[in-house]
């Protein structure tokens, strides 16, 4: 289960990457860089954790991987929200203006 949950975050924020060309540009280099941030530094870290710190290690790990999951999904759902209610200026768009 442990090794799942290191897993995941990756995994997902691997599959969501051919997703993320649909946002604008600077929202795509947001989630890119800062996701990959927070997955990958934030999942070493936990097995970090784990591997080098006995007991209370596999403990902290636990918790410090469910914050890198939290902070992981905060970061998407605010992702999504700015791309939902920020205008989308396309050429189509300014076409018409």
């Amino acid at each position: 289960m442990g090794f799942l949950m290191l897993l995941i975050p990756m995994l997902v924020f691997v599959i969501t990457i051919p997703l993320a060309r649909n946002l604008r540009v600077g929202l795509k280099k947001v989630y890119l860089f800062l996701g990959g941030f927070i997955v990958f530094a934030g999942s070493g870290t936990s097995l970090y954790f784990a591997m080098f710190g006995g007991d209370q290690g596999g403990i902290s790990a636990y918790f410090f991987q469910i914050a890198v999951l939290s902070a992981y999904v905060i970061l998407s759902l605010v992702i999504l929200v700015i791309a939902f209610f920020t205008p989308n200026h396309t050429k189509e768009n300014s076409a018409d203006t």
